[in-house]
């Protein structure tokens, strides 16, 4: 089919990568189960607050259904990431008996029906679910499924409106108006096509045994919520008829129309034709199963082909719409209850589909992937036992099935609770903020990956952090001098607090011929003066040989090394969020316990196979190595790695105690003598400090701090973005929410 006059406009201003970079949203509805597939019990996790506060996890129609919302992107992969991590997050907030519900169909619903609770988030919206129960059976009202959201890249419009369309229409929103109504009319079309490569719900509701398989149960004329059908010929007649059906109590309210697609602006349903369709609404989609998401990204990427494909190609005459429709009804109700594991009477028109959008794709040089996409899609129809509704169809049990498939998602879920899918190249400390704003409803956007920077918006609200905790909450200039190391002891020392006495290299060379003089002193601490990753600590000095190899390692890491005094002392890093002592850790240098059998090696196979340890700054706590320092420590306790160390005998593997060395970390915040916290909290107030991690050496953290002993208290360095995971993932002791008290000091109506 030839394209028409918009088409040809979007081909002679070479206009065709703009109708391919649409923006996305999805809408995803799942059902919180038990371990036996019945709706949970449970009450509504709190965390996602109200309907009200949270746009992006919501309760639906029953208190036991969640809808996760996604932004609008132009990136795909960009907008999976995000409900990957949206979806993380949902489950990690149930509790350790629930499951997110994989199918579209309903799960095991109680006999009693009357016991499905509402969603109660208003009281105009109970009521007007209670309403929704008088006419539509609740069977239908606990299906779930996926809603995507599309609208084009609003150059789109501008360019083809000023240079060609201004003449043919009356404003600019009546051509948008007429390009959106033209692919609303496309989807309704091929809605019959969507749902036999998509469909995943052989029964309404999965403990049917004696129904008759379908491809979608939920999407074909038995299934649906209601049976009003959408009146596409134009926008002013789209209104008039879905205001005509509730007025004739069809509907409760408009937002009950269950038609394949819905036009949605700004504004209420009767401004739609003055102020112009903002995107298009596909309700069409089915659950995929074998997503943990329940969404395929397949069926994401072939609705926007379509998409493209609908903006370039003639729009129906206004004559034939209605009876266009009528046969695209037909042919949907067809299609949908097909039994899914055998050919499709529709088989050969699919097949001519997928071609024609193969002919658009390669006319029009779009990405070779749509024709990977197609080639994939293809397959379905040859064979439609690759279709997602036979391969649920086909299953011995299928309720046992989407249990298993329910756990199984849970547990990756529950994984690696550190790290935060989707969002995994961003920082720890970003990933654990992301989560905890997701769970919120907070947008999060990630600004800059390896500066792992994100934005925040909440309510019109926008707030930049970096690393997970880094905010305009503190003086900017500060924020800058903090980095340097020397810079912050100077300052902390203006204050009035004890710092250590330093000295700071350029070279390598200076700092080695400066050993006699270290090694007269006793110990030493070792800093790279750029970065927190390079420290080593020696009570001891070592031999000259071995500090030369040391001194020239940090320096392959830094540019400057500070050369600093050690503090016989435990290390402590206080947590500042709000001006406010949030959280107290003690650092304990990476080490190793004997137990009377097993090698060194062994102890430290076993403590680096700890779930939460791994490679430094990726996992909570870091992995032990054996390096230059490790080992030195290794043979001064006359140790090699096949020795036993004897029971409870703690073996050091450095003396230093920092995030990136293997050290472990114990929660002290309840441990900690106020007059410390008080002391920390002072400090950050003079500094004008409201999220800040101090690091201090305390001897004794039971004994009341004095001002005329400061010894009691070396303050080491000062952190404007400091990490938040080693709170929220201690060795040992109890986690800390900081990420939830940033989130509370960065949008307090939260």
């Amino acid at each position: 089919m030839e394209v028409d006059a918009v088409g040809k406009a979007i081909m002679q201003y070479q206009l065709v990568p703009l109708v391919g970079q649409s923006n996305l949203g999805l809408e995803v509805t799942m059902q919180r189960v038990n371990a036996q597939g019945g709706l949970s019990k449970q009450p509504y996790p709190r965390v996602f607050g109200t309907r009200q506060q949270n746009h992006q996890i919501h309760s639906t129609f029953a208190q036991t259904q969640l809808k996760l919302t996604t932004p609008a992107m132009a990136d795909l992969s960009a907008l999976m990431s995000y409900l990957e991590g949206l979806n993380t997050t949902a489950r990690r907030a149930l509790p350790a008996d629930e499951y997110l519900w994989p199918l579209s169909s309903a799960p095991v619903l109680p006999t009693d029906l009357a016991e499905i609770p509402l969603a109660e988030d208003d009281e105009v919206g109970f009521k007007r679910r209670q309403q929704q129960l008088k006419r539509v059976p609740i069977e239908k009202l606990m299906t779930t499924g996926v809603h995507v959201n599309l609208s084009f890249n609003e150059q789109l419009f501008t360019r083809l409106y000023a240079e060609t369309f201004h003449q043919q229409y009356s404003s600019y929103v009546d051509f948008r108006n007429a390009i959106y109504l033209k692919v609303a009319q496309g989807f309704v079309r091929m809605n019959w096509l969507i749902q036999y490569l998509f469909g995943a719900t052989p029964t309404l509701a999965v403990a049917d045994k004696t129904s008759k398989r379908q491809r979608t149960s939920v999407h074909s004329p038995a299934g649906r919520k209601n049976s009003v059908e959408g009146d596409y010929t134009s926008i002013d007649r789209y209104v008039a008829k879905l205001q005509a059906d509730v007025r004739a109590k069809k509907l409760e309210t408009v937002s009950d129309f269950a038609g394949p697609v819905r036009f949605r602006s700004t504004g209420e349903l009767t401004t739609l034709g003055r102020q112009g369709v903002y995107y298009l609404e596909y309700c069409g989609l089915d659950l995929d199963p074998t997503s943990a998401t329940g969404v395929d990204k397949n069926a994401v990427e072939f609705i926007r082909l379509l998409a493209s494909y609908f903006v370039m190609m003639p729009a129906l005459p206004t004559a034939m719409v209605s009876q266009v429709n009528a046969q695209a009804e037909q042919l949907t109700a067809q299609v949908t209850t097909e039994n899914p594991t055998t050919a499709s009477v529709q088989a050969t028109p699919a097949e001519q589909v997928l071609t024609a959008l193969g002919d658009f794709v390669k006319a029009n040089g779009l990405p070779a992937s749509d024709q990977v996409l197609l080639a994939h899609l293809k397959t379905r129809v040859t064979d439609p036992k690759q279709t997602p509704s036979a391969k649920v169809a086909m299953q011995a049990d299928t309720l046992a099935w989407a249990i298993a498939q329910a756990k199984a998602a849970q547990t990756t879920a529950q994984a690696q609770p550190a790290q935060l899918p989707g969002f995994t190249s961003v920082s720890l400390s970003s990933q654990l903020l992301a989560q905890e704003a997701l769970a919120r409803g907070i947008k999060v956007d990630v600004v800059d990956a390896q500066a792992s920077i994100m934005r925040l918006t909440h309510n019109g609200t926008a707030q930049l952090v970096v690393n997970g905790s880094g905010t305009d909450l503190n003086p900017q200039a500060l924020t800058t001098v903090l980095a340097h190391k020397a810079a912050a002891k100077q300052i902390m020392a203006e204050h009035g607090v004890q710092v250590p006495a330093s000295q700071t290299y350029r070279s390598a060379n200076q700092l080695i011929d400066d050993y006699d003089r270290y090694a007269a002193g006793g110990g030493i601490v070792l800093k790279g003066t750029e970065t927190t990753r390079a420290v080593v600590a020696f009570r001891i000095m070592p031999e000259r040989a071995l500090f030369e190899q040391v001194v020239r390692q940090l320096f392959e890491q830094t540019n400057s090394v500070m050369a600093e005094e050690l503090i016989v002392a435990s290390s402590y890093r206080f947590l500042v969020i709000d001006g406010r002592v949030k959280a107290v850790i003690e650092r304990l240098p990476a080490n190793i316990v004997g137990d009377g059998r097993t090698t060194v090696q062994a102890l430290l196979d076993r403590k680096n196979a700890r779930p939460l340890r791994g490679t430094a700054f990726d996992y909570p706590q870091s992995e032990l190595k054996l390096g230059t320092v490790e080992r030195y420590r290794l043979k001064s306790y006359h140790l090699a790695l096949d020795s036993v160390v004897s029971r409870g005998t703690q073996i050091l593997l450095r003396e230093d105690a920092t995030f990136g060395n293997g050290a472990d970390v114990l929660d002290a915040t309840d441990d900690m003598h106020h007059s410390y916290i008080d002391a920390v909290e002072q400090l950050a107030a003079d500094l004008k400090l409201k999220v800040a991690g101090f690091d201090v050496m305390i001897p004794n953290l039971y004994a009341e701090f004095t001002p005329e002993h400061p010894e009691m208290a070396v303050y080491l360095g000062i952190h404007a973005a400091p990490f938040l995971y080693p709170h929220v993932f201690p060795t040992f002791g109890q986690a800390q929410p900081v990420a939830a008290q940033l989130l509370e000091t960065l949008f307090p109506e939260i």
